[in-house]
């Protein structure tokens, strides 16, 4: 559990590191009204004190909130508490408005064609596709170049879907909300296992203390959007709309 030696906010001592902590508590935590998620600098300046006192009023409902989090004050102990809504990720699934969004955004192909120019194809290639977006390996060319039905593509989506919702449970160690283990699910079918293992979100998703390129969970999540090394927007949008479920709840194609 996360701690801190004094007291952080408005008129607190304010250390470094026990800022850093509270700020981080802070931006684990939704807010109504106070979209803001806080640089963490470990500089207790104007935002950190207005969402602490957002806190205080939204959560624990304090009619005069202080601004302040002392050690082992009130405020402090719901700020390490679970978020009201989350579960262990290894107890999750990917949820079915995910589902039905990712299938949307795939779109079905019942007959193969090339993923980087979406045209149909006879002939194996790498990045051939089928389905909703199922890669086609060469030892498979055999069974879905003459394509395959709807039903049959249901059932090649929902196996491909298994590993992935594996790399989240197993790898996110921290209690999430539905919208966000289902965001990461997307992210993850997109960039793949590994690049989603070892990515800057895992880390920060993790541990938002923890020290990356990027100064925002927000900016690591949209760096992801290159095909070839250059800029996509296909994959900007893309981006927006899994950020938008993990941010928001808002399940929407772009």
């Amino acid at each position: 559990m996360k701690k801190i030696i004094a007291s952080v906010g408005n008129k607190g001592k304010n250390n470094l590191l026990d800022v850093k902590v509270v700020q981080g508590l802070l931006n684990q935590h939704k807010l109504v009204g106070f979209p803001i998620i806080l640089k963490i600098d470990g500089k207790s300046g104007p935002n950190t004190v207005k969402r602490i006192e957002a806190f205080q009023k939204n959560v624990l409902k304090m009619i005069r909130p202080d601004g302040l989090v002392d050690a082992n004050g009130k405020t402090f102990k719901h700020l390490v508490a679970i978020k009201v809504g989350t579960k262990s990720s290894i107890s999750m699934f990917f949820g079915q408005k995910g589902i039905n969004l990712l299938k949307s955004i795939e779109e079905l192909a019942t007959s193969p064609y090339d993923d980087q120019t979406g045209k149909d194809i006879t002939v194996w290639i790498e990045g051939a596709t089928i389905g909703y977006g199922h890669l086609i390996a060469k030892s498979d060319w055999s069974k879905y170049k003459d394509g395959l039905t709807e039903t049959e593509a249901l059932s090649l989506f929902k196996g491909d879907l298994s590993p992935f919702v594996n790399t989240i449970k197993n790898k996110v160690k921290v209690s999430v909300t539905q919208n966000e283990f289902d965001a990461m699910v997307i992210l993850a079918f997109n960039i793949g296992q590994t690049g989603f293992s070892s990515s800057s979100v895992l880390k920060m998703v993790n541990d938002p203390l923890t020290t990356t390129s990027y100064t925002t969970l927000e900016k690591a999540w949209k760096a992801w959007d290159k095909s070839q090394g250059k800029v996509s927007r296909g994959l900007t949008n893309r981006r927006q709309a899994e950020w938008n479920i993990y941010n928001k709840g808002v399940y929407a194609k772009w």
